[in-house]
């Protein structure tokens, strides 16, 4: 398991109400559960506060989801504009030396078909990494906002190589989504760096962020993300469906968050309970403006 201490989270509840999201939509996504973490510093237990559990891709989840574990899984830490092995860490089958799967991925994605022969480019692609898969993963990650990966952070994804479907996208570290909302267009140079956000329509992703860029420069590929976002916005992704989601997590957790029994300075990123308390609510508005934004882009 990774335990996830809530950094920078104010509901606490960020991480599980994502990935469970992502999994409801047709995502894998890690399966979670939150706990009481209690340490001995060598004078007793302490509390320290509520943790989200995460299952690790590389342990049961990718068997379970995806009904095999033979293929390569990888933690990347790359842009995808270039093939660097190191930037590609397996969590499987290390002793294997065939990165084959992702460096054809990298080279298919930025040949010079694309500009050339677009049809090829696609079909090259769509070869050794299912792009259906990840426009779907984009639409929902764009939708519900999650900055800290892949277009502004090199991290924080997964890639499975999966028999029959090819390499498929699998998100990671979701505590800070749903949250910042980025309009339907942005601006040139809005995604250099950290705490940065992604519009709807990507058209401010440089090629440094290939994997982004030429989907939204793409008509095929951007229609197709385009219909995943209206099919997750008149899906999954409605107030009700995800308010409930809210307040039943909210309800879990908050009589060990707040309060005398309840998380304490020092052993906690609360900023304060009182904070952990208005968050719910600046959650479910989050959701509302996000929805009224899609409704306008895909309607």
């Amino acid at each position: 398991l990774s335990f996830s201490p809530g950094v920078k989270d104010n509901s606490l509840i960020r991480e599980k109400l994502a990935s469970d999201v992502f999994r409801a939509a047709g995502i894998p996504s890690a399966q979670s559960a939150f706990y009481k973490v209690y340490i001995d510093f060598g004078e007793g237990l302490k509390y320290c506060g509520v943790y989200c559990g995460l299952e690790l891709p590389d342990d049961n989840m990718v068997k379970q989801q995806l009904g095999e574990e033979s293929g390569n899984l990888y933690k990347p830490e790359s842009k995808l504009a270039t093939f660097i092995q190191t930037e590609f860490e397996k969590k499987n089958n290390e002793l294997a030396g065939d990165f084959g799967d992702v460096s054809s991925f990298v080279k298919a994605l930025n040949s010079s078909n694309r500009t050339a022969d677009v049809a090829l480019w696609r079909k090259n692609l769509e070869a050794v990494f299912n792009v259906d898969h990840f426009t779907k993963y984009l639409a929902i990650n764009n939708t519900f906002v999650n900055w800290d990966t892949y277009g502004v952070m090199a991290h924080n994804y997964y890639l499975y190589n999966h028999s029959t479907k090819g390499l498929l996208w699998i998100p990671w570290d979701n505590n800070e989504s749903f949250s910042k909302s980025p309009g339907i267009t942005g601006t040139s140079g809005g995604t250099s760096g950290p705490g940065n956000d992604i519009s709807l329509t990507m058209n401010e992703v440089s090629t440094a962020w290939p994997l982004l860029n030429y989907i939204a420069n793409d008509p095929v590929y951007f229609a197709q993300y385009k219909a995943h976002m209206k099919d997750f916005k008149n899906g999954i992704f409605q107030e009700s469906t995800v308010f409930a989601l809210i307040d039943k997590y909210y309800d879990l957790i908050t009589p060990f968050v707040v309060g005398t029994d309840g998380e304490q300075p020092k052993y906690t990123h609360l900023s304060s309970q009182s904070a952990f308390t208005a968050e719910r609510a600046a959650l479910k508005t989050h959701v509302t403006n996000r929805i009224a934004l899609v409704n306008q882009f895909a309607p």
